[in-house]
């Protein structure tokens, strides 16, 4: 009897890491209510001597991680941003950042990034090569994702916007900007 169990536990546990590797990646679902998509940028408004700091986010994205920790190269990353959803806390700079000189939202409603490789480093991190479409220009961006135990994790990066054809007031207002990922994933 206590042979049959052994056989049994034996044969229940290699089916459970069986399945693990056949189905070893999940999916989530990027929760934007937990989620923020931020970014920040210096700019020295006409007439000004100084540089100041401008802080942004956008409150409409959504997106899907498939993550597979065994094999990461398995992994893909999936985001979509409405840039008219864009938010500086000043209403009148938020109009300005949504017309021609800055995003163009009729023209182009959104900004993406598609993952194209991701590989686990030794910290645990997680380095992700994607492509980054704004304005209809798509350039590869590579950024560290730092995971966190709730499902999600965050990662920084940087962009030169005249990359994107985006190059109203350079040098008043900073080439260089400084975009921030928190994400939180719900399984699917």
């Amino acid at each position: 009897m206590k042979a049959i169990r052994c056989i049994v536990i034996v044969v229940a546990l290699g089916l459970a890491i069986a399945s693990s590797h056949v189905y070893g990646s999940e999916t989530f679902v990027i929760d934007s209510k937990k989620s923020k998509v931020g970014f920040s940028i210096k700019n020295k408004p006409p007439n000004v001597a100084e540089y100041q700091d401008v802080a942004g986010s956008f409150s409409d994205f959504s997106g899907e991680v498939v993550f597979d920790d065994a094999d990461p190269s398995k992994s893909a990353v999936k985001i979509e941003v409405k840039t008219d959803s864009v938010d500086t806390e000043n209403k009148k700079r938020d109009e300005h950042l949504k017309n021609q000189d800055f995003f163009k939202v009729k023209e182009f409603p959104k900004m993406t990034f598609k993952s194209t490789k991701v590989e686990k480093t030794e910290e645990g991190k997680y380095e992700i090569e994607g492509e980054f479409t704004l304005l209809d220009k798509t350039k590869t961006v590579k950024v560290v994702f730092e995971p966190s135990g709730d499902n999600g994790g965050k990662t920084s990066f940087k962009i030169k916007r005249s990359d994107y054809g985006m190059s109203y007031r350079v040098p008043d207002t900073a080439d260089e900007v400084d975009i921030t990922l928190e994400i939180v994933g719900t399984k699917k």
